[in-house]
């Protein structure tokens, strides 16, 4: 037992005593090769309040739901091992609690499992496996507080970040363009490669369409940046019905996105128009009506450091939903301020506010939901 606990010891120690490896650290070397170990996690703490009004029904109105917790919100644990400077592996897991699952406890999923390589240097490489979608992460990388907020797209369940398939992503004309396309299974990481079975609701391997996922970037000057994003599937719901002998319609998604930032390493602002249609055919053996839900939205967002580690930060988002048959939109807007407080590189500590209202929630005329969310949000990495 002591030299299990010894030989442990001597592991932790050469990990965190190794050079820093742009965000994690690199535990061994042989060659061009190189192991890499990264890890993060959110740490929050936040009081919630929702109150809501329905239309000629007081008794529905008022505080609906009140609640004060402290929550690991996501804890990342992975590995890259490169090969040569051409060829690596990424192996990442994700801890996190999932309400949609039925024990409602924190879950262990599997983030990221692929293999990239450069198959002509920048310009075209290759990735395999389960990874990044093209822009949930690459967004985040530019807003730099999920651990706060997610950004529009996946606060919506637009796109998922990380997806089973392949893709082909690059640098054109030194770096001015910038592309990544790929064709994923679409049910994103929760459920990989699989369909969601329209009358059980439950999950089952093997779908009929893969999705077409892209993003391509314009970077004309130093710290502009310009990005359209079209996405275009089915997320896994149209699959082959054994039981009816028959593939199913599924619900057809098509997203457009266009964003546009400018900044330095010290601040930055940014803007994204969003447009998101889910058609869904009728389905007379499963009894399911036709369907279209048509979202428009839009968001801004900036963050500026001011020195010895504390900066601010702030989001609006604006977006309107109409569904087929109902007259009534859906609007939604949401405030999200923060101050944020770094005492030391990779350990973050935010006070926010992230106040939201529906109108017309449920799509009945004159019913209204909001939101307040008020806490201290932390975020420690290696």
């Amino acid at each position: 037992m002591k030299a299990t606990m010894k030989i442990i010891a001597a592991i932790a120690l050469f990990a965190f005593s190794a050079p820093a490896f742009a965000g994690g650290v690199t535990v061994a070397n042989d060659g061009e090769s190189k192991l890499k170990l990264e890890g993060k996690f959110f740490l929050n703490t936040t009081a919630n309040k929702t109150t809501a009004f329905v239309a000629g029904n007081p008794a529905k109105s008022g505080t609906i739901k009140q609640t004060t917790g402290l929550a690991v919100d996501r804890a990342y644990f992975g590995a890259k091992y490169y090969f040569n400077d051409a060829w690596m592996m990424r192996i990442t897991t994700d801890v996190h609690l999932d309400t949609t699952l039925s024990s409602k406890n924190n879950n262990i999923f599997l983030k990221y499992a692929y293999v990239e390589g450069k198959l002509a240097g920048d310009a075209l490489v290759l990735r395999l496996g389960q990874s990044h979608t093209p822009w949930i992460d690459y967004e985040q990388g530019l807003w730099k507080h999920r651990y706060v907020s997610k950004v529009f797209v996946d606060t919506k369940g637009f796109d998922a970040s990380s997806d089973l398939g392949i893709g082909f992503k690059g640098k054109l004309a030194d770096g001015l363009i910038k592309y990544w396309f790929t064709e994923t299974a679409g049910a994103g990481y929760s459920h990989p490669g699989m369909h969601k079975d329209v009358v059980t609701g439950k999950y089952a391997s093997g779908v009929k369409a893969f999705d077409l996922d892209a993003r391509i970037g314009f970077y004309p000057i130093e710290g502009l940046t310009l990005d359209l994003q079209f996405r275009d599937g089915y997320k896994g719901t149209k699959y082959y019905d054994n039981a009816n002998k028959q593939t199913t319609p599924g619900t057809k998604h098509t997203l457009y996105q266009i964003m546009a930032t400018y900044g330095t390493h010290d601040w930055r602002v940014g803007a994204n128009y969003i447009n998101e249609k889910a058609k869904r055919n009728a389905d007379v053996l499963n009894a399911i009506t036709f369907q279209e839900d048509k979202t428009t939205g839009y968001d801004l967002w900036a963050w500026a450091n001011f020195g010895d580690g504390f900066g601010a930060f702030g989001r609006y988002e604006n977006d309107k939903v109409k569904r087929t048959g109902n007259a009534t939109d859906e609007k939604t807007n949401r405030y999200v301020l923060g101050l944020e407080y770094s005492p030391i590189k990779n350990v973050s500590f935010s006070l926010v506010t992230d106040y939201s209202k529906t109108k017309e929630k449920g799509h009945i005329a004159g019913d209204w939901e909001k939101t307040t969310k008020t806490g201290l949000y932390s975020q420690v990495k290696f």
